[in-house]
Parts: C-alpha cells; structure tokens; sequence
C-alpha cells in the first residue's frame, strides 16, 4: 500500500487517549469500511495488516476494547468462536431478541419453557413459530443465554 493510500486512511480516524474510532464509512453493525481497489474490507483488519501483517488463513482480527476500534494494539487473532464469545461477553452478540429475524422475546421463551406441559403444536401456533422451535426452546437447544 503506497504512503498517499495509508495517510488517506488515517486521516478518518479519530484518535483518542486509547481507541482510533473510524469515522468514515461503516457497515450496518458499526464496523469501519475501507474501499481498496473498488473491492470492501473492514477497517480494523486493514489496520491489522497493515501493522501487524498477516491474518492466518481460518483466523479473525478480534476487538480487545469494545469500540470496534481500529488501534492496532486493540487487535488480536483468533478463532471464529472465540470472537463470537467476545459479543456475548460484551453484550454486542445479536442472539435472541436483538437477531432482526428473532419472533421471540426473552419473556416469551420464559413463557413457553413454564407451560411446557401444554402441547408444542398448540404453542407453536400461539406463539406463531415451528413446533420444531418450541421443541428446541423447552430443551434449552436455542435461547440457552436465558
């Protein structure tokens, strides 16, 4: 990456004491967007390359702060899991009823889970989902954060 390429980068950064908050383009969850030639990727793992090098292959640049920052030092690699665990730990995980496609809210699967001597197929119609989904709630294989 050429110097005039990498200053126009950092030039829509915002940096404070700690963070560099990307201030330009982002995706729909808030990660900065870069545009290299005519193709997108996201800021922080430009920024980790770019400092760093690497991703290795079946990695992911995980966030150590949760400002989706784009500080190198806040950067790390890891699994796919691990970084999943990250959103739950931070509280930016779109399980359940943050999920734009979730049917459900917290206090309706606590509902369901407390009549689960009522039949499935009767709930499922109530609740307007799949019987298969009322199964999975009532044996904790989905919503198991609550």
């Amino acid at each position: 990456m050429d110097e005039d390429t990498l200053q126009r980068f950092e030039s829509k950064i915002d940096k404070t004491d700690d963070c560099w908050l990307w201030m330009s383009s982002k995706d729909l969850d808030g990660y900065g967007k870069i545009t290299i030639n005519n193709k997108q990727f996201f800021a922080h793992r430009v920024f980790y390359v770019l400092y760093n090098g690497p991703i290795p292959d079946g990695m992911v640049v995980r966030h150590k702060c949760r400002n989706k920052c784009v500080n190198p030092e806040h950067l790390e690699i890891g699994t796919q899991a691990e970084n999943m665990k990250d959103k739950v730990r931070d509280g930016t995980s779109n399980r359940g009823e943050r999920n734009a496609t979730a049917k459900l809210t917290a206090d309706k699967v606590l509902e369901i889970r407390r009549r689960s001597n009522e039949l499935q197929s009767d709930l499922a119609k109530e609740f307007g989902v799949a019987d298969q989904t009322i199964s999975e709630i009532i044996n904790r294989h989905t919503w198991k954060h609550i």
